[in-house]
C-alpha cells in the first residue's frame, strides 16, 4: 500500500476546513493538544491569566462557529455534545478520514 493518504470527499471537505481555520488563525484550537490555559493557581487567577482564559475561549468560540457553518445537516450529529473545536475536530475525523473502521465505513 501507499503511503500517501487516501482522499475520500469527506477528509477533503476536513482539509478546506482546516484551510479556512488556518487562514483565520484558528487552526491551532482543533489540534489534539489544544485545552484552556491553566493558572498557576486555580483559586486566584492572575489579570494576565483571566485575559489568556478569555482570549481562548473567545478562539475556540469562532473556530466552533466555523466547524457548525461548514458541516452539513447529516453530519450535525457527529459533533453533538462536542465543548470544544478539538472535539469537534477529533469527531469529524473519525468518520470523514479513511483510518479508522468508520471511516473506512463511510468510504464504501
Amino acid at each position: 500500500m501507499s503511503d500517501e493518504p487516501s482522499y475520500t470527499s469527506g477528509s477533503y471537505r476536513m482539509e478546506m476546513l482546516k484551510t479556512v481555520l488556518r487562514d483565520l488563525s484558528l487552526e491551532t484550537y482543533v489540534d489534539k493538544d489544544s485545552k484552556p490555559p491553566q493558572p498557576a493557581n486555580a483559586n486566584k487567577p492572575t489579570g494576565a491569566e483571566k485575559e489568556a482564559d478569555k482570549k481562548w475561549h473567545g478562539g475556540d468560540a469562532k473556530a466552533r462557529t466555523r466547524i457548525e457553518l461548514a458541516v452539513g445537516d447529516s453530519e450535525m450529529v457527529h459533533i453533538i455534545g462536542a465543548r470544544t473545536a478539538a472535539e469537534m475536530w477529533k469527531q469529524l475525523t473519525l468518520v470523514k478520514e479513511s483510518r479508522g473502521k468508520l471511516g473506512i465505513l463511510a468510504t464504501r
